[in-house]
């Protein structure tokens, strides 16, 4: 019959309920968080997995409301284009940022505004600019990837929170027992030392 690993038995030996006389209250204590953190850890999983399903659902139901209010027009810019700022791309290469104002038409109303333009754009130059439900200047439609990296944000949020509480919680108490344990144990030896001394005395 192969021989459990000495690991496994050591852990089964910690248990909180072992009845052996020779395992602390402390030990027991410390046991019994451990187990907790574990339970912690694996219902994380799945919890952490259905919120973020809600958070996608609702995110993509928003997304998709707030995209079907919106509404494309095309302007004309009506000054030259201004160099308000330089970013960088994903290809860590340095663009320039280009404003300019301009004017459309939508729905009978006219409106202006101080939109982003390419760089080599003029007066008179055509650009498309995308409206909310109150026909002013909104970004433009966010992909429905949106919602997938929210949801996947809040899962990891909420798994991470958990996950690093079970920990917290591992190590205080270990920290606080093993403190209890030094205290306890340096009682004991000023207790011997005491009686050590005493019978050295007499």
């Amino acid at each position: 019959m192969p021989k459990q690993p000495r690991s496994a038995v050591r852990i089964w030996q910690l248990r909180p309920w072992n009845t052996s006389p020779l395992m602390r209250a402390s030990d027991r204590w410390e046991a019994l968080v451990w187990i907790l953190a574990v339970i912690a850890v694996l219902a994380a999983v799945p919890m952490a997995g259905a919120i973020g399903t809600a958070s996608y659902t609702a995110a993509a139901a928003r997304i998709d409301a707030e995209n079907a209010a919106k509404v494309a027009v095309t302007a004309t810019l009506t000054e030259e284009p201004q160099q308000v700022a330089a970013a960088m791309n994903r290809n860590t290469a340095t663009l320039d940022i280009y404003t300019a104002p301009v004017r459309w038409t939508w729905q009978d109303r006219s409106g202006t505004a101080t939109v982003n333009v390419p760089g080599g754009a003029a007066p008179g130059d055509q650009v498309r600019v995308w409206l909310g439900p109150d026909g002013n200047p909104a970004p433009g439609p966010l992909p429905s990837s949106a919602a997938a990296t929210e949801g996947i944000g809040v899962a990891l949020t909420v798994l991470s929170a958990i996950w690093g509480s079970a920990l917290a919680g591992v190590c205080v108490t270990a920290w606080l027992l093993s403190t209890r344990r030094a205290a306890h144990w340096e009682r004991e030896w000023l207790e011997i030392d005491h009686r050590i001394g005493g019978e050295d005395r007499r």
